[in-house]
């Protein structure tokens, strides 16, 4: 038997009330974040960060050479968006061409990675963290990171671009190479490094650095990667770019503020 049609009017209401309340409680917090990141500026956020990064040149692959040869190597990439693309849902997608090199100059492998990244509003607005530039009229997009080997030693990296999506204004890499070190010399870097530095590389440890073995500290030295920068002169081959990155104020403050309700 069919609902009578008073009876289908009623739950219509019902339903109708229900994703009103809804809507009330979590439509607007996250419309409001969106018209906080359309508002933001540097003058707003708590500078954290900042970064040189380097913007890959277009129809032209950007080289980096390590100081010997190396089979990893890890990337840090950046996509930066032209305003009026700050807010697309879909996000944006890109392809990066990864070729490596002997000393020689010879193509040891090549390999192709797709990627995906939020906008500039969808990163702001689910997290605490956002990037930009000071003095730039982009913004930066969703941040990636790749860990990519190569099975012959190699002594140079070339990245080039390729399926760039509409509304990407350039792609910008950081690179870096992992410390190598012989015999003891593991040990004898970790006992040299900051008591911050110290601190960064036992996150990932149960136990504090006092009841760490050599063994331990060793393994924990050679987890340490140095920056890498690209071959050619900056505003010929690549531009090299300040990218700042801030903690979103609000945040900041409601931090502060359960702290304080806790204690």
């Amino acid at each position: 038997m069919s609902l009578s049609f008073a009876v289908k009017v009623v739950i219509f209401l019902a339903l109708a009330f229900g994703s009103g309340l809804a809507g009330r409680e979590y439509a607007w917090p996250v419309f409001s974040y969106f018209v906080e990141a359309r508002e933001m500026t540097a003058r707003d956020a708590h500078i954290s960060k900042r970064s040189i990064v380097y913007r890959i040149p277009e129809k032209r692959a950007l080289a980096f050479a390590f100081s010997q040869p190396v089979t990893k190597a890890k990337i840090i990439v950046n996509p930066a968006v032209s305003e009026e693309f700050r807010d697309q849902l879909a996000g944006f997608t890109y392809g990066l061409r990864l070729r490596w090199r002997d000393v020689e100059g010879n193509q040891l492998s090549q390999h192709d990675v797709y990627l995906q990244a939020d906008s500039p509003d969808e990163v702001f607005a689910s997290g605490a963290i956002f990037r930009f530039f000071r003095t730039r009229p982009e913004l930066v997009a969703e941040q990636d990171h790749l860990m990519v080997e190569s099975m012959t030693p190699a002594a140079s990296l070339e990245i080039e671009t390729f399926d760039v999506a509409d509304g990407i204004i350039g792609i910008d890499v950081r690179m870096f190479q992992q410390f190598t070190y012989i015999g003891n010399q593991s040990l004898a870097a970790y006992r040299r490094l900051s008591e911050s530095s110290r601190e960064r590389l036992i996150q990932p440890s149960a136990f504090p650095d006092d009841l760490l073995t050599d063994q331990e500290k060793t393994e924990l030295a050679r987890n340490q990667w140095r920056s890498v920068g690209p071959v050619g002169l900056d505003g010929r081959d690549y531009t090299m770019l300040v990218l700042y990155e801030a903690v979103r104020e609000d945040l900041i403050d409601q931090n502060a503020a359960g702290q304080e309700v806790a204690q």
